[in-house]
């Protein structure tokens, strides 16, 4: 594959995570939500042909992308330039009040070659505008010892603050897997592969009192106490997870076979009390906590898909939390 053009796309960190409006670009580290790519995947530039924000866009929007350089494989042309596709929008949040950023994860669907559709998959699909959901927790805690009686005037103020948004320019270009077999074949994932999603919640001093319970399809996962954690097994696919407290809210991600993803559930400040959220997150957000495993009896029906503790030990070593 001709290279040169996308190795100074790689050097410049211009991953969809580095594109966000807000946010510095992301460590190396930081892109360990994808799934481990296997020999038949190269790495491709591709140029999103429209403009998109977690203000604007919608789940289920399609978008017109293109290849940016050819293709090559044993040093002959699979994969012309200009070689057009689509795009889907998975998930899009507007920035909201409580200091929560703007949510956008993107889906590259396919290329399509000679009446076939080539598979795609983004480097780090994800990406959130600036959250100001922690300080304010933060701010939160300190006025209540500063301060008891002036503590509900000085949240208050946080309620209305919102977090950042996140837009894509028309021809923001991004890093891509594309995958192939004999050149232009789809490659079938085993059909036993599995994702793992782990879920945490930082530890808190506030809202410790408020729930966090993660559910899908009307079934629960796990419930998610202050400053604890769970790994869930799924198939590979779209899901929706919702997390229910005195309110709820919901997260929708796109899982590859052999994925570990991160989603962290975070109170955010409201008038009267704690919103929990789901928000995706990477591994070295999860590693800086210090966190415990939930019990067994917390989570819900093995069929929902949390692993109990001798579950996450049968794992293989890469995708051990």
């Amino acid at each position: 594959m001709r290279g040169h053009g996308l190795a100074a796309l790689i050097a410049l960190g211009l991953s969809t995570q580095a594109l966000a409006l807000n946010p510095p670009p992301a460590s190396r580290s930081e892109r360990e939500r994808s799934p481990a790519h296997s020999e038949q995947e190269s790495l491709v530039a591709i140029e999103v042909m429209t403009g998109l924000s977690s203000q604007t866009s919608h789940r289920g929007d399609m978008f017109p992308i293109r290849l940016v350089e050819p293709v090559e494989v044993d040093g002959k042309q699979v994969l012309a330039a200009g070689a057009l596709g689509v795009g889907e929008v998975i998930e899009a949040k507007p920035a909201r009040g409580g200091g929560a950023p703007g949510i956008l994860t993107l889906g590259l669907r396919y290329l399509e070659v000679g009446g076939r559709q080539i598979p795609l998959r983004l480097a780090d699909p994800t990406m959130k505008g600036r959250d100001q959901m922690a300080g304010d927790l933060k701010t939160a805690e300190r006025n209540v010892f500063i301060s008891p009686i002036r503590t509900l005037p000085l949240n208050l103020i946080t309620v209305f603050r919102e977090g950042g948004e996140v837009a894509l320019a028309s021809g923001t270009r991004t890093a891509a897997y594309l995958t192939w077999q004999d050149g232009v074949a789809p490659v079938a994932a085993p059909s036993d592969a599995r994702a793992l999603v782990v879920f945490f919640r930082p530890a808190a001093l506030s809202w410790r009192a408020i729930g966090c319970t993660v559910s899908e399809d009307g079934r629960k996962v796990s419930s998610l106490g202050s400053g604890r954690w769970f790994a869930a097994s799924v198939s590979p696919g779209t899901h929706t997870f919702r997390a229910t407290g005195e309110t709820r809210d919901e997260l929708r991600i796109d899982l590859a076979a052999g994925q570990v993803a991160y989603v962290a559930c975070r109170m955010r400040m409201s008038a009267l009390i704690a919103r929990p959220t789901l928000m995706p997150a990477s591994k070295s957000e999860y590693g800086a906590q210090k966190l415990k495993m939930m019990d067994d009896d917390d989570m819900g029906l093995a069929e929902a898909g949390a692993l109990r503790g001798e579950g996450v030990m049968a794992l293989p070593m890469a995708l051990r939390p």
